[in-house]
């Protein structure tokens, strides 16, 4: 039997829910509350991981009840309150979760009976007792600057949640470049996902032999539902006529442009297309002036090579560089292998 890893707890004396869903309160609303317990933290010196009263704060999409916002729950005392404001939420901070006595008239529900609530668990650690920092007014006009993991991770999840409520979706143009294993590799995962979740995905292959039969082309044939256009005559480090390679890669962007605008496809991988801007065998302004005026509006494009010029790295949603730390063939004579490389 494997042994499970015990997870490893963070201590913290409470953690407070503010609800963003939006449909009792503006979501604006709780995220400026939001801010404003973190601002607080870093006042009073309760963000840091180490303080074992440390406060956390955490932005939640729903809390299943609509009961005149904003909301806040505060755990593991059970307390929720409604119709929290800045000056509420002031009194809830000072009052509740520094000094352990609850608001009542902002409570509008409780999980335990009053006076029932779970001990503080600092006490019960037997930690040091909070000694709370000179309370005064907070600085305005700022940035607020994350100065611990914690409240990098309560900034990060604050803008995930505000994207999920916008819910807005765009067909993105992923870039994988650099000088590293791997960039195909990753795009043939996202198709694989793709695949799987029944979108219609695509590969064209810009420079690899249109006979070749790698272990991925073999793989699309036996899943099925995967359109596959290999338009090379091979790499360029083994192409003994570059004008042909050229032209092939040239003729094949043609045949990709079409398969943009009428192949309906969710998710297009555009394999090694990078070397025909690096090699300025087609115009790299003018393709991508083309694609930004083309490409329909939610399909996703993937784009791998070397060489990436600036102007698709700018021009792309997501762009990943894939840097060398080993390899087998440099650090010990093993070449590609079925499987793992083709």
């Amino acid at each position: 039997m494997v042994e499970k890893s015990v997870p490893n707890m963070r201590h913290y004396g409470r953690q407070l829910f503010v609800c963003n869903h939006g449909d009792c309160a503006p979501s604006e609303e709780a995220e400026r509350l939001h801010r404003l317990v973190l601002e607080r933290n870093r006042q009073q010196g309760l963000n840091k991981l180490r303080n074992p009263h440390r406060i956390k704060c955490t932005l939640a999409d729903c809390l299943g009840v609509c009961q005149g916002g904003p909301i806040l729950v505060v755990y593991p005392d059970g307390i929720w309150y409604h119709g929290v404001d800045e000056a509420g939420l002031e009194r809830i901070y000072r009052e509740h979760l520094i000094g352990g006595r609850p608001v009542e008239e902002l409570i509008f529900h409780r999980h335990f009976p009053e006076g029932k609530e779970p001990a503080y668990a600092p006490d019960v650690r037997g930690d040091e007792a909070l000694t709370p920092a000179p309370w005064g007014p907070l600085e305005k006009g700022g940035e607020l600057q994350p100065e611990s993991e914690d409240a990098a991770g309560e900034e990060a999840e604050s803008r995930r949640l505000a994207a999920r409520r916008r819910r807005k979706k765009k067909g993105l143009v992923i870039v994988n470049t650099g000088e590293g294993k791997g960039k195909t590799t990753a795009a043939l995962g996202i198709l694989t996902r793709a695949w799987g979740r029944r979108m219609k995905v695509g590969v064209v292959q810009f420079l690899k032999h249109e006979s070749a039969r790698f272990g991925e082309i073999r793989a699309a044939e036996r899943m099925g539902d995967i359109d596959w256009i290999s338009g090379g005559d091979g790499w360029t480090w083994t192409s003994s006529d570059m004008d042909e390679t050229a032209a092939r890669a040239r003729r094949t962007w043609t045949v990709c442009q079409e398969r943009i605008l009428n192949g309906g496809y969710d998710v297009l991988i555009l394999d090694e297309f990078t070397y025909l801007l690096h090699y300025g065998w087609l115009d790299g302004n003018e393709a991508l002036a083309w694609l930004e005026a083309n490409k329909p509006p939610l399909l996703h494009l993937v784009i791998t090579g070397r060489y990436a010029p600036r102007n698709l790295v700018d021009f792309a949603d997501l762009v990943t560089e894939m840097r060398p730390i080993k390899h087998p063939l440099e650090e010990q004579g093993i070449r590609a292998q079925p499987g793992i490389e083709f």
